[in-house]
C-alpha cells in the first residue's frame, strides 16, 4: 500500500489513518497521496517525507477515514423537514405526499437536494443514494456540492406528481438510464418505490428494464406494520419479500431499504440471493416502524449498510447519529451490548455501504487505486478526548461538527469545517419556500 510518488495533486499527512480495508489496517501517523481523483499511496507518514503536492493537508491530531456512504435518502425532502413530525408512517406519508403534489417541480427538487447534499458533505458523506422525483435535478445538486451519487428513475404504479402514466414512465426511465450511462460521478439504479405502490406485474417490468440496462435495483421493503398489512391486502396475504420474489426482483439482488419486519425464512432468502439491506434506524425509530433484526442479518451474511432516509422523516441526514442509534437499538433488542460493536458500525457507514451498492472496488476504503473519498475528523473537542480506540470514538462520540475536511473524488468539498461551495442563496430560498407551504397549509 506504500510507494509514495515524488509529486501528487494532494497529500494528507499525519493523523490516525483508518483504511477500512479487508484487514482493517491502520497507520497511527499516516499519509495519503492523491492524483487525478484517486489514491496513489497510503502508508506511514515517514514514507511520504520526500513527496510533495499542489495541495497539502496537515492532519495531525485527527482521524483520517473513508468518506461516509449514505445508502438511502430522499435529499430534496429537506424542503419538508419538520412538516409531518410525531406521526406514524401512514400519517407521515399522507401529509408529505400532499405537500409534494402541491410544490414539487424540477426546480424545487434541485433546491432541496442542494441543501441536502451540502448537509451531507458537512457531515462527512462523500456518496449518497437518492430515490426521488426528477432525478436530473438531484444530479445537478450533487455536482454543485461535489458529491458522487447513486440515483435513477423512480417507479410508482399510478400517475405520480410528475404526471407520467405507466407507459410514459417506462419510456422516460429508458431514456434517463441511456442518457447517463457513461457519467463518471454517477451509479445508476432502477428505483421502484415499493410493492404497495406497484403490483407484481409492474415490478417484473422494472426488473426487465434493469436487466436491459445492466443496473441494480433499489426498493423500500418491510418497513412498518402498516405496510405489512397493506401489502397483504393488495397481494393475497403475501409479505413484501414474497412479492419481490414472485416478481423476480430478489434474483436481481436488490438493495432493500429498511427491512425491519423480516422473519427467519425471509432473512435466509435475502442472504441466499445476495440482496443487501440499507438500515435506517433514525426514521425507523421516529416513525415507530420497529427495530430491524440487524444482528440476525449479520449472522446470515446479508450485506448491511446505513441510510438516513429523508430529512422529512428523520429530520436530518446525519450518519453519525445513525451509527450510534443502530448500535444502541441492537444492544437493547438483543440484550447484548456487543451485538453491533463500534468497528462494525463504522464499517456499515463506509466499506459496508460500498459493498451494498456494488461499489466496493471504487470506494469505501482508503486503498491504492480507489476514489479519493476521504473524511478528516478532528479530535480537538472535549467530547473527543481521550481516544482509547478510534472506532469507538467515531461510533460513540463523534458528530458532524467534528468533520474538519472532506475530499470527494479527489476534490476538497469541505475545508476547516466550511463548505467549499457558497449556498447562502439556496438557504434563503428554502426559507421562502417554507413560508409558501405555511401559507397553503
Amino acid at each position: 500500500m506504500t510507494g509514495f510518488p515524488e509529486k501528487a495533486d494532494l497529500i494528507i499527512r499525519g493523523g490516525h489513518v483508518l483504511t477500512m480495508d479487508a484487514t482493517f489496517s491502520d497507520h497511527p501517523d499516516g499519509a495519503i497521496a492523491v492524483t487525478d481523483g484517486r489514491i496513489v499511496a497510503v502508508g506511514p507518514s515517514v514514507e511520504a517525507a520526500g513527496a510533495s503536492a499542489a495541495t497539502e493537508i496537515d492532519a495531525q491530531g485527527t482521524i483520517v477515514m473513508p468518506g461516509l456512504i449514505n445508502t438511502h435518502c430522499h435529499a430534496a425532502m429537506t424542503l419538508f423537514r419538520g412538516l409531518a413530525d410525531d406521526r406514524d408512517l401512514d400519517g407521515f406519508l399522507q401529509r408529505v405526499w400532499a405537500a409534494e403534489a402541491a410544490f414539487i417541480t424540477p426546480e424545487t427538487v434541485e433546491l432541496g437536494a442542494t441543501i441536502g447534499a451540502a448537509e451531507m458533505a458537512l457531515g462527512g458523506i462523500t456518496h449518497f443514494t437518492d430515490m426521488y422525483w426528477h432525478p436530473d435535478a438531484t444530479i445537478a445538486a450533487a455536482r454543485r456540492i461535489g458529491l458522487s451519487l447513486t440515483t435513477g428513475p423512480v417507479f410508482i404504479g399510478f400517475d405520480g406528481i410528475d404526471g407520467l402514466p405507466w407507459p410514459k414512465r417506462l419510456k422516460a426511465a429508458d431514456d434517463f438510464l441511456a442518457r447517463h450511462r457513461d457519467a463518471p460521478d454517477l451509479q445508476l439504479m432502477a428505483m421502484p418505490h415499493s410493492c404497495y405502490t406497484l403490483d407484481a406485474g409492474k415490478l417484473a417490468e422494472v426488473v426487465a428494464l434493469a436487466d436491459r440496462h445492466g443496473c441494480p435495483i433499489h426498493i423500500h421493503g418491510a418497513e412498518s406494520p402498516s405496510e405489512m398489512a397493506l401489502v397483504a391486502s393488495q397481494h393475497d396475504g403475501a409479505r413484501p419479500i414474497g412479492v419481490f420474489d414472485r416478481a423476480g426482483l430478489l434474483e436481481h439482488a436488490p438493495l432493500i431499504a429498511h427491512g425491519v419486519h423480516l422473519d427467519d425464512a425471509e432473512i435466509a432468502r435475502i442472504a441466499a440471493t445476495g440482496a443487501a439491506i440499507s438500515h435506517n434506524p433514525l426514521s425507523n425509530a421516529k416513525l415507530a416502524s420497529g427495530t430491524a433484526r440487524v444482528a440476525d442479518m449479520i449472522r446470515a451474511g446479508i450485506p448491511l449498510s446505513l441510510g438516513t432516509d429523508g430529512a422529512s422523516s428523520g429530520n436530518d441526514l446525519d450518519l453519525w447519529k445513525a451509527m450510534r442509534l443502530a448500535g444502541f437499538l441492537q444492544a437493547l433488542a438483543t440484550g447484548n451490548p456487543a451485538a453491533l460493536p463500534a468497528r462494525r458500525l463504522v464499517e456499515m457507514a463506509t466499506c459496508g455501504g460500498a459493498r451494498a451498492l456494488r461499489l466496493g472496488s471504487e470506494t469505501g476504503s482508503l486503498e491504492t487505486g480507489k476514489r479519493a473519498d476521504i473524511a478528516v475528523i478532528s479530535l480537538d473537542a472535549p467530547h473527543m478526548v481521550p481516544v482509547f480506540d478510534p472506532y469507538s470514538a467515531l461510533a460513540y462520540s463523534a458528530g458532524r461538527n467534528d468533520v474538519r475536511d472532506v475530499i470527494a473524488r479527489g476534490r476538497p468539498v469541505v475545508r476547516n469545517h466550511r463548505l467549499c461551495t457558497d449556498i447562502a442563496a439556496e438557504i434563503a430560498e428554502t426559507r421562502r419556500f417554507a413560508e409558501k407551504i405555511k401559507e397553503k397549509a
